[in-house]
């Protein structure tokens, strides 16, 4: 299986219950889950990226990338979702709500959680933030410059993260403040 499509199986797999192999189920979870579709169309726009190298590749990537480009101006439009392709996501990645999420320049680890109005990494700054594995970002939350957030840390809704976090902290406030270490997000939010 190649990377692109485990990923893709991994973001699904993110809205599902459980585990399942029923298409319908996969297809339902796509068609009710804005995020999930600015998710999967940013991962399209990055399999693009990576088969430009792939002379073979050239005939689709010449319709591919109108279809992208068609797609990410419909999430930007329609859903307030920008998930630039300079940024490096993991499989795994959730939008829990749509409207005002831009992600940029940033690297995500696997089964990151971001919430509505948050804003990630900046155009200006080529060097944005890191973020570790099983990440939960609440609500109109900003991480900007080249910060490192931790694994299965939790950025509170509302916080403006402005130094380096360690894993399983919680922060809250503007500015963030870490509240609390050993927090352990994925024993509170189910598929975390």
């Amino acid at each position: 299986m190649s990377a692109f499509s485990e990923a893709v199986r991994a973001d699904v797999n993110r809205h599902l219950d459980e585990e399942t192999g029923a298409l319908g189920a996969r297809l339902a979870a796509i068609r009710h889950n804005e995020g999930l579709q600015a998710v999967l169309v940013y991962r399209l726009g990055r399999e693009l990226i990576a088969r430009r190298r792939s002379v073979l590749a050239w005939p689709l990537l010449a319709l591919g990338w109108p279809v992208y480009a068609l797609l990410h101006a419909l999430m930007r439009a329609c859903y307030g979702i920008r998930l630039s392709l300079t940024a490096d996501i993991a499989p795994g990645f959730y939008i829990g709500h749509f409207g005002g999420v831009e992600v940029y320049n940033c690297r995500f680890g696997e089964r990151c959680s971001i919430g509505a109005q948050t804003k990630i990494g900046s155009l200006d700054e080529p060097a944005g933030p890191s973020i570790g594995s099983g990440v939960w970002i609440g609500a109109h939350a900003k991480i900007y410059g080249p910060k490192t957030i931790g694994d299965h840390a939790t950025i509170a809704p509302g916080a403006r993260v402005q130094k380096n976090i360690p894993e399983n902290a919680l922060v809250v406030g503007d500015p963030g403040r870490i509240v609390f270490r050993g927090y352990q997000t994925h024993r509170i939010v189910p598929g975390v």
